[in-house]
């Protein structure tokens, strides 16, 4: 610990892991087609625990609000 506020830092690496887990998953669901709504894969369980990720902790929106108060 430097001492450092690295608040910016850990909102730009939730937001960017947040979204892209989303993207890859809501890719996989739509390559997969009604089938990727189906539990028979794991994917949908994969989207519902991506967009939690979104949520929690802050919602994207809110880690936007962070990082954009914390820019010089």
């Amino acid at each position: 610990d430097a001492g450092e506020d690295v608040t910016a830092l850990a909102a730009m690496a939730k937001l960017t892991a947040s979204e892209t887990a989303m993207f890859c998953t809501w890719a996989a669901v739509q390559t997969l087609g009604g089938w990727g709504y189906s539990r028979e894969y794991p994917v949908e369980q994969w989207m519902r625990d991506a967009k939690l990720e979104e949520i929690e902790e802050g919602t994207s929106d809110i880690m936007r609000l962070v990082i954009s108060r914390r820019l010089p």
